[in-house]
């Protein structure tokens, strides 16, 4: 069991009854894909019944990748999002024109490389710690290298890439994130979050 309390966001929400399993399991953050070649890509639509499910003390996230700052304010208005994710090639001048606090997502490729991008973002709420791929942004699925790490970073940190139940443990021992990011790893097909299996992850950070 874990001795410190590790926050949880639940990413690539599609469904609205999916938001509010995962608040009632213990969430602390919900994330939906709103702009980037994703197959959990949902409107803003979806998203606003995604909000409606989503209460006072759990934050609700939108991931972007390469979008402009005035669609990423327009929808951040318009849904009612606490919380941008950037998920693309956006600075940090970039980010400091939008409307909402931000998180970075960096994707590690090499220690030095994750130090240098780190050091990129000092406005950033959070830095998120990705598996990387030459053909995605994220979502891959793939377990990051832990060796990437970035000890001694003063950052808070986001652990993400191919987290579940059978690896979530270990990981967070290993690295003691400030947060873990949850997506394909709680997943019976993508978008489509499978209530066991989150539980199941939830149960091993002591939930």
């Amino acid at each position: 069991m874990l001795n410190t309390r590790i926050k949880v966001k639940l990413c690539g929400l599609t469904r609205a009854e999916h938001a509010a399993e995962a608040v009632e399991l213990g969430v602390d953050a919900i994330g939906m894909i709103l702009h980037a070649d994703s197959p959990r890509l949902i409107s803003a639509q979806q998203a606003q019944l995604i909000r409606a499910e989503v209460p006072a003390f759990v934050t609700l996230v939108g991931v972007f990748v390469n979008c402009t700052v005035e669609k990423i304010n327009h929808l951040a208005g318009q849904i009612g999002l606490d919380l941008i994710q950037l998920h693309g090639d956006e600075s940090n001048a970039f980010a400091e024109r939008l409307e909402r606090p931000f998180i970075k997502a960096i994707r590690a490729r090499s220690k030095s490389q994750v130090e240098h991008d780190i050091d990129k973002y000092p406005a950033a709420r959070a830095l998120l710690l990705d598996t990387y791929s030459a053909d995605a942004h994220g979502g891959t699925g793939q377990q990051m290298d832990l060796s990437l790490w970035p000890h001694a970073s003063q950052q808070k940190l986001v652990l993400a890439g191919g987290l579940n139940a059978q690896n979530i443990q270990h990981a967070c021992q290993s690295v003691t994130p400030f947060a873990v990011d949850l997506n394909s790893g709680v997943e019976s097909s993508p978008g489509v979050k499978d209530r066991a299996l989150l539980k199941a992850a939830l149960t091993e950070l002591g939930r």
